[in-house]
């Protein structure tokens, strides 16, 4: 089941539904419907400027989680690629008798090819079944995130949600898992926001004798980008541990300071709806 997204960083089936609700079978059954696994209020809209059915609402203030009109979805997997967080799916229920169909995001080389068996992996990147692609789309208006469709037996097609890399050994296995004490290379992107490096990191914490994940954002911005933190905090702490040796107990976390998410001048000034008109 899992413990939920904070904990494995990965959404439970519940925390999903609370978010972004969830596909009656009836709207399964008229076809392809997109499936936004989206449950963190982070300022992020591009899914909906995307859709040229109108069918997705982030809507004010732009925290919300994103809501699906299923009606008005098309399954055209046009937001499949534009989401920045890789959220969001599109599940085909009438693609065979036995067998469904999950377009998903995929930013791995060497793409897969029509036809091809591959491991389909689950939200956790544990192993499901064996998978088949059916179709590669990557134009250039996806800014190099292709989107594949792979059929799988029914049963799955609720939990499956990528594909094992191509280039990995061992077939029928999912992703290995990363354990704390694994050294983080120099050139890894730890704060995709800002595109902050672990070598920028430890460069600034090794400088500056920075001991607190909020010394180091403003040192070099890890943590200033439109998730605040929320995805980068736990490895910069790893990365103050590795280089200070302090326990992650011992290491100070980021200061939340009010507005905790983003507002208009409007809303401070209190002349938007929602607030007071204070004159």
């Amino acid at each position: 089941m899992g413990n939920g997204i904070l904990t494995d960083g990965y959404p439970t089936m519940e925390e999903i539904k609370k978010a972004n609700g969830w596909p009656t079978e009836e709207r399964f059954a008229k076809g392809p419907v997109a499936v936004v696994e989206c449950v963190q209020e982070i300022p992020c809209n591009p899914c909906e400027n995307a859709c040229p059915s109108h069918a997705i609402c982030v809507g004010e203030p732009i925290t919300r989680t994103p809501q699906v009109d299923r009606e008005k979805c098309t399954g055209c997997g046009l937001c499949v690629a534009a989401c920045s967080g890789l959220a969001i799916v599109v599940i085909d229920k009438t693609y065979s008798e036995t067998e469904a169909t999950v377009s998903f995001p995929f930013e791995y080389l060497p793409l897969p090819e029509k036809g091809m068996k591959v491991d389909a992996l689950n939200r956790a990147g544990e192993y499901c079944c064996e998978g088949t692609i059916v179709r590669v789309m990557n134009p250039a208006r996806n800014d190099h995130t292709a989107v594949v469709t792979m059929a799988v037996p029914k049963e799955y097609i609720d939990e499956v949600r990528t594909m094992r890399r191509l280039n990995l050994p061992e077939k029928g296995r999912g992703f290995e898992p990363v354990m704390p004490e694994g050294y983080i290379d120099d050139d890894v992107i730890v704060c995709r926001c800002e595109e902050v490096t672990a070598g920028e990191i430890r460069k600034a914490i090794r400088e500056y004798k920075g001991e607190s994940v909020t010394e180091i954002k403003r040192r070099v911005r890890a943590g200033m980008g439109l998730c605040q933190g929320r995805t980068c905090g736990k490895l910069v702490t790893r990365l103050i541990q590795e280089e200070t040796g302090k326990q992650a107990s011992e290491v100070r976390p980021s200061t939340d300071r009010p507005p905790v998410r983003p507002v208009t001048f409007g809303e401070l000034a209190g002349t938007e709806e929602g607030g007071e008109d204070h004159e």
